[in-house]
């Protein structure tokens, strides 16, 4: 089961400012992995069989479909955690602002405030220094 990891990030905007947030990362089990993995696989592979019927485009989705099928999957594989969302209060308008982050996202980086769309930057704690973790 996959669980949820809270840890403690700076937000900061462009002048400097900064407030304390928290970034929620969701950690995946290896068997959770592989499941994971394999749907990909199964989904790109019957891709690939539905895309066998199309006249003319089959000469490139089946054949697409079928390579990108053990990329992706072995991508998914690899893929341990990622970063779901990031909670916190801007330092602009000092509203609670909730950032949604996408799995290939990685501290540091720019991004936008939910509520004013304000540029603010999200920062990582050192490890150790506020570091929680729940279930």
């Amino acid at each position: 089961m996959s669980t949820m990891i809270h840890r403690t990030i700076r937000i900061e905007n462009a002048d400097k400012q900064s407030n304390i947030g928290q970034l929620c990362i969701t950690t995946y089990s290896p068997q959770e992995r592989t499941s994971r993995a394999i749907k990909i696989l199964a989904l790109l592979w019957g891709l690939a069989i539905v895309t066998l019927f199309i006249p003319l485009a089959h000469f490139v989705l089946v054949p697409g479909f079928l390579i990108a099928g053990p990329i992706i999957a072995y991508k998914r594989y690899q893929m341990a955690e990622h970063p779901s969302t990031a909670d916190g209060e801007c330092p602009t308008c000092k509203q609670p602002s909730s950032i949604h982050l996408e799995p290939s996202d990685t501290l540091p980086m720019w991004t936008y405030c939910s509520t004013n769309n304000d540029p603010v930057q999200l920062i990582d704690y050192p490890q150790g220094e506020a570091d929680t973790t729940s279930a």
